[in-house]
Order: structure tokens, then C-alpha cells, then sequence
């Protein structure tokens, strides 16, 4: 009886760590475009786990877990409430009950996961941690690849080109934690610099691989973010030694800026005709077209779209458009429109300002650990939105890595913020 007591008494415990390392392979695995057997079983007992410390929470039987905020779950509930009524007019119902599945269900179960499972420093530090391994793993293995006879291929092993971009542009705001001392970051000693360097490094190369243009504009926006609003929360601080922070910053807007400028005469030189100047290629980008004729689309159906999922239109706008790529429509907001109609759009952009808002609140934090929590979370937002401007990848794996890093954000900053407000009734009521 004794023992099996205090099983029953650590159980929570137990289950927690076991969320924490079934979180842990699942976010590893999350980018790659292979061991799906090994993702999908990971991603199983995150799901399996976290609901069932859910339901022992709800019970009293383990920790109170903190809800993430009444505008947040609002916001999120229409959206899907959008999503799932659009069943009722959808022009391709097969597709939509299957992104209903792959996008509703398996998202949803992500932030439940990854809320649950960043219960506390340990837990964050460790899921970051994590990522940025396994960030690093890829990197070396892409430029491996591509220096190899055979080559890289980014669908194989990456989950595709503008995935792989994607996720890159997801990583960078994790790079703040190796600035940053505990319990957010890992500490700002020299070691810890070096390894700062070393990922900042590895991301530039992994980004010039991806021969994406939109991927240093986006990794721009999250850094100036990063910097402005640090500028702005830590103004006394940084003002002391502008010179330790401003170097380091042009030099890497200045490298962001070349390598914009390299990607962008490549991609004129293989894909126009010779004397091609970068201005023409943007102005003769095939998306513009793509836009124009969307736009027509959203026109005709304006406030019920056509169907919940990002390729619900694709035979149409290969057809129309002659081009096996332009299956979509090449913008976050636009795709949502298209497929929503204009609740579901407004109900997105709500879902969005929700989290931006709470970030906002972390920032303004007194305590430093919060607002670190709201200035990463701001910077991934931006960063996220930015890249999304001329494409969607609000889908699939990067849609799942979004979500779970917002979910790990909000999932710590809640509990902190509820613990530095426990903190501070104890001491007013001393």
C-alpha cells in the first residue's frame, strides 16, 4: 500500500519529465523530412502526456497549470471555429476534412503540448537548448551535403527549401538566450559568446544555402526587433556602453545586406535573361500575377472563402497561371482570406495581436527574466510574419514550430509572471 501510494504521489512528476523528453525528440525531429516514424510516436506521447497531466491537474491531483489568457483562447476558438465551418461550403471537402486533421487537430495538440511541457527554467532551457541543437545538427549536414558530389537535397532531408527558411528565421530569436544570463538565457560568458558566434554563423551559411531572398529581410526584421525593443525596455543599460551593442549590430545588418544582394543576382542570373537587373526581377515576379488573380478569387467570395487549407484552390491557380508552383497563395494574410472569407481572416489577425499583446505585457514586466520572455516572442512573431509576407508557411512542420514556440513562451511567461505576482502578495501581506 505504501508503495503504491507514493507511485500514485509521484506520478505528476514523473509524467512531467517524461513530457519534457518526448517534447524534446519531437521538437528535434520536427524539421527534418525523414525518421517520421520516430517523430510521429514522439509526437504521440507529447499529445498522450500532456493531456493526461491536464486532466490530473483539473482533478487536483498535480500542479495548477495557469491559462494562457482569456483573449488568447477566445481568439484561437473562433479561428477554428472559422475553420471547421467552412466544411459547410468548402469546394473540396475531402481536402479540408484532411487539413482539419493534419493543421486543426495535430496544432492544436502541439501548443497544448509544448504549454504544458515549459513548466518551468529547466524545462525551457531544455527545449531551447534542444533546438538549437538540433538547428546546428542540420546546418552541418546541409552544408555537408552540398558540398558533396551528390548535393543537398533540401526535400529529402529538410522538408523542403522554403521550410527550411522558414525554420531558420523560428531559430533566430532563440540565438537572444546565449546573450542573456539565467533563468531565460544560458548565461553571457566568454564560452557561451563563442557559441552565440559559432550558431550565428552556422544560421548566415544555412540561409545562403536556401538560395531564399525573403529569408535575410525576414532574419533582418527579427533582429532590429530584438535590438529596438531591448533599446527600449533597457535603454539606462545599453546607453552606458552603445558601442559594445551598435558594432556588433551594423556589422551584421551590413552582412544581412550583402547577402541579400548575392541571393537576389544569382536568382536573376538563373532565372531571366542575361543583362536582367535585380529592380526587373522583382517587378516581373511571377507572384504579382498570382496575387492579382487572387485577389479576383477573394472577390468573388469575400466573406465565406472557398475552404479551410492552404492549397484548397491549387488545380485552379496552376491552370490559370501555368506554373506548377504557384499552388497557393504566396501570402499568410491573403491565405487566410481565400480560404476563410473575411471572418476568418479578422479571427487570424485577432489570434495574432492576442499573443503580440501578451508578449507586450511580458516586455513591460519589471522583472528582466519576463521581459526577455516578451521580447523573444515579439521578435519570433515579427520575424515569422515577415517571412510569411511572400509565401505561407503556416503549414506542416513550420506551422507546428511556430506554434510550439509560442506555446513555450507563453507556457513559462504565464508561470513566472504568476510566481513573481505570488512573490510580491508575500511580501505586501508580511
Amino acid at each position: 500500500m505504501t508503495t503504491g501510494a507514493a507511485l500514485i504521489d509521484t506520478l505528476p512528476v514523473r509524467l512531467r519529465r517524461a513530457l519534457l523528453i518526448a517534447a524534446g525528440i519531437y521538437l528535434a525531429l520536427l524539421p527534418t523530412g525523414w525518421a517520421t516514424a520516430a517523430r510521429s510516436i514522439a509526437f504521440g506521447a507529447c499529445a498522450a502526456l500532456a493531456l493526461l497531466i491536464l486532466a490530473l491537474s483539473r482533478s487536483g491531483r498535480g500542479e495548477s497549470i495557469p491559462s494562457p489568457g482569456r483573449a488568447i483562447v477566445g481568439a484561437l476558438l473562433l479561428w477554428c471555429g472559422c475553420a471547421m465551418a467552412s466544411a459547410t461550403w468548402s469546394v473540396d471537402l475531402a481536402y479540408t476534412l484532411g487539413e482539419f486533421r493534419h493543421e486543426l487537430a495535430w496544432g492544436l495538440l502541439t501548443m497544448v503540448s509544448f504549454y504544458v511541457a515549459a513548466r518551468d527554467r529547466e524545462a525551457w532551457r531544455s527545449l531551447v537548448a534542444v533546438m538549437l541543437a538540433s538547428f546546428a545538427l542540420l546546418t552541418v549536414l546541409a552544408a555537408a551535403f552540398a558540398a558533396s558530389p551528390a548535393g543537398w537535397d533540401p526535400a529529402r532531408w529538410h522538408a523542403g527549401v522554403g521550410a527550411f527558411s522558414t525554420f531558420l528565421v523560428l531559430v533566430a530569436p532563440l540565438l537572444i538566450t546565449l546573450l542573456v544570463p539565467a533563468p531565460i538565457g544560458f548565461g553571457a560568458g566568454r564560452q557561451t559568446l563563442a557559441i552565440a558566434a559559432a550558431l550565428l554563423a552556422l544560421l548566415l551559411l544555412a540561409a545562403r544555402l536556401s538560395d531564399n531572398r525573403m529569408v535575410w529581410i525576414a532574419l533582418a526584421a527579427v533582429f532590429a526587433t530584438a535590438s529596438a525593443l531591448a533599446a527600449l525596455r533597457w535603454r539606462t543599460t545599453l546607453a552606458r556602453v552603445p558601442l559594445r551593442w551598435l558594432a556588433p549590430l551594423v556589422a551584421l545588418f551590413l552582412v544581412l545586406g550583402l547577402f541579400f544582394a548575392d541571393v537576389a543576382q544569382e536568382r536573376a542570373r538563373a532565372s531571366f535573361p542575361a543583362e536582367t537587373t535585380i529592380a526587373q526581377t522583382f517587378a516581373e515576379d511571377p507572384r504579382l500575377p498570382l496575387w492579382d488573380f487572387t485577389a479576383a478569387r477573394i472577390r468573388e467570395r469575400p466573406w465565406t472563402g472557398y475552404g479551410f487549407g492552404k492549397s484548397i484552390l491549387q488545380d485552379e491557380l496552376r491552370l490559370a497561371l501555368h506554373n506548377p508552383i504557384l499552388s497557393h497563395a504566396h501570402n499568410v494574410f491573403a491565405s487566410q482570406w481565400l480560404q476563410l472569407g473575411v471572418f476568418g481572416l479578422v479571427a487570424f489577425i485577432a489570434l495574432l495581436a492576442a499573443l503580440g499583446w501578451r508578449f507586450i505585457g511580458f516586455l513591460r514586466a519589471r522583472d528582466d527574466a519576463l521581459a526577455l520572455i516578451g521580447l523573444i516572442g515579439l521578435a519570433l512573431l515579427v520575424g515569422f510574419l515577415v517571412k510569411n509576407l511572400t509565401d505561407d508557411f503556416l503549414v506542416r512542420s513550420n506551422a507546428k514550430e511556430f506554434w510550439a514556440l509560442c506555446a513555450m513562451l507563453l507556457g513559462y511567461g504565464v508561470r513566472l509572471e504568476r510566481a513573481i505576482g505570488a512573490r510580491a502578495a508575500s511580501v505586501a501581506n508580511a
